[in-house]
């Protein structure tokens, strides 16, 4: 018989001789209370390597992509996603607390919230099921696929005259039947939404946080039970049932306090009147200056926000759509104008939601376990905060923060998180392998892992 022989260590720690740059391994050590030591070994592991893969983001790859075949059974970084003592709500308020502490020390802090689809394939991951895919449907015709949708909480930064969603929090949303079949409270998108909204209000009950969603997350759930130091802004309805605030009940009057006004005209039938009085507004969206025409409605829209009174500004000629659009604030004092501009940073979401998915791999992962599948996806979406955080603090300082150039593209607007990683990937790669205190043979054996994976080598 053959002998089978154990395979001998690629590197002998990838945690004390990392890959990556020291910057971002230093960014790395402030997890360090989210986890055990071991953990916390191989969370650096994995996101070292989650930044480095140039292939698809499964476990075995992510582990190839830091150096660390051999450093540890691969067991090992698979039970770090289904068995060890670690929470997504833990790693995700401490990346709040470096992104507000280092890029948002003062002033209002803007979430944004927004839900997406991760597509998979094979019935036996866990909690997947068939959900409606965004990209795929119109109108009239709904397109379904299997897999997980995730609600995502994050922090808009506006950085490198760009505004950036940087997630923070997250759910894995399970549909109403799998929740039956599988004998669990069913929650809806919004009720897990507002659970991130108030752990992180919590976090810092001295700040005010102005959380921005769209016509799905504009509801009761998130108006009535948010935390006092939240303001909501999102996207109406036009045939929204508007009261005028109850009136002043009079001396001797009985029966119950009336709770609502009399009937207003909805935003519809206020924007359709001929003497509706239409303002110009200047407002800058989606990086361009554009003048609209608003019309301003403080009411109670009583099914949303029981007796609050709202902001409604009704807007026509917004850019990018071709009929009129009403959005909502639970502040009537904020203008017009900064309602409009706030809205739109929250395609921003979008934006990363795209990125994290065609750069990071959030729709990689083929863990099959209930824990595992909850935990691994969302590793995608933190890498992308850390790369974002690493790049503003110090990446685009280094030499290797370069725009690339192509006799066919000379000139490049602003900076993308694709620059960004690549500027992350080249400066890591560059120090190692230029490290002139180095020994021809430490370069070979720190250049020969690098070509086998770039070369494909199984």
């Amino acid at each position: 018989m053959t002998a089978v022989t154990k395979p001998t260590n690629t590197r002998s720690d990838p945690v004390q001789d990392p890959f990556i740059v020291s910057t971002f391994h230093s960014l790395l050590q402030c997890f360090a209370s989210c986890f055990t030591a071991p953990s916390m070994k191989t969370f650096e592991v994995l996101i070292l390597g989650w930044v480095l893969d140039l292939r698809r983001h499964t476990v075995t790859e992510v582990v190839r992509a830091a150096g660390a075949v051999g450093y540890k059974h691969i067991s090992s970084f698979h039970r770090f996603f289904s068995r060890a003592r670690w929470t997504t709500d833990a790693v995700g308020l401490k990346l709040a607390v470096l992104i507000i502490e280092r890029l948002l020390p003062s002033g209002t802090i803007r979430l944004v919230v927004d839900d997406t689809l991760g597509r998979h394939t094979g019935k036996c991951i866990a909690a997947a099921s068939m959900h409606r895919d965004p990209l795929l449907s119109t109108g009239r015709k709904p397109f379904f696929h299997w897999g997980h949708v995730w609600v995502v909480l994050s922090i808009e930064v506006t950085v490198f005259d760009k505004s950036w969603a940087l997630p923070v929090l997250f759910r894995l949303h399970r549909s109403e039947k799998r929740c039956k079949a599988e004998g669990r409270s069913y929650e809806k998108l919004t009720e897990q939404a507002a659970e991130l909204v108030a752990l992180l209000a919590a976090e810092y009950p001295s700040r005010r946080f102005e959380l921005v969603g769209d016509a799905a997350y504009t509801n009761s759930t998130l108006v009535k039970g948010r935390p006092d130091n939240v303001t909501l802004i999102g996207r109406g309805r036009l045939d929204a049932a508007l009261y005028a605030p109850p009136p002043r009940r009079t001396k001797g009057q009985k029966g119950r306090p009336r709770v609502r006004g009399k009937r207003l005209r909805s935003p519809e039938k206020r924007a359709a009147a001929n003497n509706a009085s239409w303002k110009n507004v200047t407002v800058t969206v989606y990086g361009k200056t554009a003048v609209v025409q608003v019309l301003l409605v403080d009411a109670l829209w009583y099914v949303v926000g029981a007796g609050e009174r709202l902001r409604l500004v009704i807007v026509r000629d917004f850019p990018g759509h071709d009929n009129d659009d009403v959005f909502v604030c639970t502040d009537t004092s904020l203008s017009p104008q900064h309602i409009i501009e706030s809205y739109s940073k929250r395609w921003s979401l979008e934006v990363t939601f795209r990125e994290a998915k065609g750069k990071l791999g959030f729709e990689d992962p083929c863990n099959r376990t209930e824990r595992a599948v909850e935990r691994t996806a969302p590793l995608a979406l933190v890498s992308y905060s850390l790369v974002m955080l690493w790049y503003v603090q110090h990446g685009q300082q280094s030499r290797a923060a370069r725009l690339p150039t192509m006799p066919w593209y000379t000139h490049k607007a602003s900076v993308t998180f694709a620059d960004m990683l690549a500027t992350l990937r080249r400066v890591s790669w560059s120090r190692r392998l230029s490290d002139p205190a180095s020994s021809l043979r430490e370069l070979r054996k720190r250049l020969r892992p690098l070509v086998d994976y770039v070369a494909g080598a199984a």
